[in-house]
């Protein structure tokens, strides 16, 4: 009787010696997807914001060309939408010269009109490529180049991009100057007639 009780004991030790430390491993955690090392690619109808200085350029991308004006007035609501939430009251549009531009620079007439804006003054710079070719091409408004020459069609774009450069202000409108926007009264304007670019 003694020798199995003994017997019993022993084997309950070594299973306690056997058993404990498996107990005792923490569990192994749950498999997981291993995290891309890339960023996803820009998405169509991308719209970014980049700030230099005083000065913020407005970028979007396209995949899908529904027209020049529309894509336009897309961006040039955008712009107001980001002066309103930067707490500025209007914008001038900044053209960006270069040697040879034929586009006359507009100049404030202090005399004259005034307006809340001119959206005929809102001119972004494109980038596009068309189908079938691997390059880039850029217009410029301010060239006085048309937008598409040489029996070029613009319906065959699959990628654009449009930026345009603000400067966000506050106080009084210039409502002399070409170059100025009332941020309300361009989105209110083109509320209900922009699309977001695809």
């Amino acid at each position: 009787m003694t020798a199995r009780v003994h017997l019993r004991r022993s084997l309950a030790a070594m299973l306690l010696v056997v058993c404990v430390p498996a107990l005792a491993q923490p569990a192994s955690p749950p498999a997981t997807m291993p995290a891309s090392s890339h960023p996803a690619p820009s998405a169509p109808g991308v719209f970014a914001l980049r700030k230099q200085g005083n000065t913020t350029r407005l970028v979007v991308t396209g995949t899908n060309f529904t027209g020049r004006e529309a894509v336009e007035h897309y961006l040039a609501w955008r712009a107001a939408e980001h002066v309103t939430a930067s707490k500025a009251r209007w914008f001038s549009f900044v053209e960006r010269r270069i040697a040879g531009d034929k586009v006359l620079t507009p100049k404030p007439d202090a005399e004259g009109q005034r307006y809340s804006f001119r959206l005929e003054y809102f001119r972004p710079t494109w980038r596009y490529k068309l189908a079938g070719s691997p390059d880039w091409k850029t217009w410029r408004p301010l060239s006085g180049a048309p937008f598409f020459a040489l029996g070029l069609d613009a319906k065959t774009i699959i990628n654009y991009e449009v930026s345009a450069d603000i400067i966000p202000r506050n106080g009084m409108l210039a409502d002399y100057d070409p170059l100025a926007f009332e941020a309300v009264a361009v989105s209110h304007y083109l509320i209900n007639q922009v699309t977001t670019p695809r």
